[in-house]
């Protein structure tokens, strides 16, 4: 089988729930391994998500009883709603509590974007420089998801060669793009929330509990930033690293200083 992407296939099984035992569902992985002699890994993308099903942790305290006692299945399991993630394998109270190793994905690095970008520009008769390329990541801080979307964004204005007047007109097509998702995550916060954005804007990220920036963004009190920081983090609009805290999507930053 190829790794090119353009070649990619699925394996589906004609199995009906209804009429399967689930335990008997979830061992078939550890039967095919068995029975072929090799060693399987099952990846689950987006594992965050076993959160919404109903009776949850019912169903993850199933998961783990069987999983754990298979010897010729390892499972894989991604994530992209990090505090999610976190909140499923971190907690003592939760099935998967320290269930595996955690590992933290580091950002695609700037040196393979550039080749990247460049290289899919010139297979299409297309230029670009590597100067502008590397701004392209560096405006987005190697987001993967914005870094395609920009460069795509440059490439759709591109004629023959991209210029900065045409990564300025991609760059602002890329914030309006997204602008009805900005809206629809900052409609319903609160004016603290709002008020603590606009802290984290102007460059305070510690020490909220300091009187001046109390006072200066209107935050309520010492005890009330905690919960807005709890709220900012479960509604993914803010990161904490080091205790430092950050806005978590760099086009958003960008939209929240144009309103």
């Amino acid at each position: 089988m190829s790794a090119d992407p353009a070649m990619d296939f699925s394996v589906s099984f004609d199995l009906d729930p209804q009429s399967r035992d689930v335990d008997d569902i979830l061992q078939l992985p550890e039967k095919i391994a068995q029975k072929k002699h090799c060693r399987i890994v099952v990846c689950i993308d987006e594992f965050q998500q076993i959160g919404e099903f109903r009776d949850s942790k019912t169903f993850q305290k199933r998961l783990r009883a069987v999983w754990q006692l298979q010897k010729s299945v390892s499972y894989c399991l991604f994530g992209s709603k990090k505090h999610l993630m976190n909140e499923l394998f971190e907690r003592k109270s939760y099935p998967f509590y320290k269930f595996g190793d955690a590992v933290y994905l580091q950002k695609i690095g700037t040196a393979d974007w550039v080749d990247y970008i460049c290289g899919r520009f010139k297979a299409t008769g297309k230029s670009i420089s590597g100067e502008l390329a590397e701004k392209i990541c560096a405006t987005v801080e190697n987001h993967s998801a914005y870094v395609q979307q920009l460069a795509w964004l440059v490439w759709t204005h591109t004629e023959t060669e991209a210029s900065e007047d045409i990564f300025n007109d991609a760059y602002q097509d890329l914030i309006e793009q997204n602008t009805p998702l900005f809206e629809k995550q900052t409609e319903n916060l609160t004016s603290y929330q709002m008020n603590f954005l606009r802290a984290v804007l102007d460059g305070v990220h510690g020490e909220f509990g300091r009187q001046e920036i109390i006072h200066k963004y209107q935050l309520g009190s010492t005890a009330n930033i905690s919960t807005i920081k709890r709220a900012l983090i479960k509604k993914e609009l803010i990161d904490v690293e080091k205790r430092q805290v950050y806005i978590s999507d760099p086009v958003l930053e960008a939209w929240l200083r144009t309103i």
